[in-house]
């Protein structure tokens, strides 16, 4: 019921920040694990979909609203919500264990989002957000600005490129993909995401990782297209 009171089309609102301390709290103390990485879920969704750095005073949603509060309390809301974030931060070594030994499959990429968007990297926690299915990717070149679809083969986790999007136009020719390892690249983040799915066991994601660092050649315009720089236009 919550949901729909503080998140709608990948928006939040001013009462998301001032009800999410009391979501983590009712997390923290709740006996069942299952309800503390619901929460932890939920409030990843919201950090990714915050417009703000840390360090803003007043965030976005408060300005775009016109929320009229008086200076004290607003301070008092941002401090508490940067609060509970760092709580749930604290859980993420447990969550990833318990994760990678349960029956939590179709949460995985999920959690590894609220993780990425907790750790302030919130392209990554939008990225798998938005191809949560692992099915669909988007690259664009950075020459041409073209959109080379990233879809897995349908016999193995083999990713390829396709000039136009498989769900609407057959795949035709595919471009094959340079595979990289995650862990040799230069991309921080990157790197950090491949620790933490080895971390939670998403077997899926670990498959496309090497082809999401990896690199091919732009349909359009021939030009090398780093695939992982291509998927934050």
């Amino acid at each position: 019921m919550y949901w729909e009171l503080l998140f709608h089309q990948n928006t939040i609102y001013p009462c998301t920040y001032a009800a999410l301390p009391y979501l983590v709290e009712i997390a923290l103390k709740a006996e069942s694990p299952d309800i503390l990485l619901d929460i932890f879920i939920t409030c990843g969704i919201f950090e990714a979909s915050s417009e703000n750095a840390p360090h803003w005073d007043v965030p976005s949603e408060f300005l775009r609203d016109q929320t009229q509060l008086e200076p004290e309390t607003l301070r008092e809301i941002c401090l508490e919500y940067r609060r509970a974030i760092l709580l749930l931060t604290e859980q993420t070594e447990s969550l990833l264990h318990q994760v990678s030994m349960g029956e939590h499959e179709a949460d995985k990429r999920y959690i590894l989002a609220g993780d990425a968007a907790f750790r302030g990297d919130k392209d990554i926690a939008n990225m798998l957000l938005t191809f949560s299915e692992g099915d669909e990717y988007v690259t664009v070149c950075p020459t041409c600005e073209q959109s080379i679809y990233i879809w897995p083969d349908e016999e193995e986790d083999v990713l390829y490129g396709y000039e136009e999007d498989p769900v609407f136009h057959d795949k035709g020719k595919r471009l094959s993909i340079i595979a990289k390892r995650p862990d040799m690249t230069n991309d921080s983040g990157l790197q950090e995401l491949y620790q933490r799915a080895l971390a939670i066991g998403d077997k899926k994601l670990l498959a496309h990782l090497p082809y999401l660092a990896g690199e091919l050649n732009c349909c359009s315009c021939d030009t090398p297209i780093q695939v992982w720089k291509g998927l934050f236009p």
